[in-house]
């Protein structure tokens, strides 16, 4: 396995594919859920796929967590248990691996929580 093929875990655009064991689909005339960790300043920002969200991360060699997330208040139709859900799992996030162009965030024993794409915006 070449680890330079590996997408970098900070100023990439992550796009959340899966919810536990749960594939996500983006909604219709929304944004997809996604996040973007900022290495300055450790800022997290993104979508719920409804909301935007964004807040505090704390990364530490494999170690990620999430400080408190705060979020836009629209309502959506659709989505607000994805954005549920997803918040939910942000706080319970403490690790993190890259697999090419795949991150998953993990749970204290190393369990999946969620799996993202990198997606490029050029």
């Amino acid at each position: 396995m070449n680890s330079s093929a590996d997408e970098p875990l900070v100023n990439t655009y992550w796009k959340l594919t899966q919810l536990g064991e749960a594939p996500v689909a983006a909604v219709d005339n929304q944004r997809e859920a996604h996040l973007v960790l900022h290495e300055e300043e450790q800022r997290v920002a993104g979508s719920t796929g409804c909301n935007r969200l964004m807040g505090g991360y704390r990364l530490e060699g494999q170690a990620l967590s999430f400080g408190q997330m705060a979020t836009t208040r629209m309502a959506c139709m659709e989505g607000m248990d994805t954005e549920q859900a997803f918040l939910a799992t942000l706080e319970q996030v403490a690790g993190w691996k890259v697999d090419g162009q795949t991150l998953t965030l993990t749970d204290g024993q190393g369990a999946s929580l969620a799996r993202f794409e990198a997606v490029h915006l050029y």
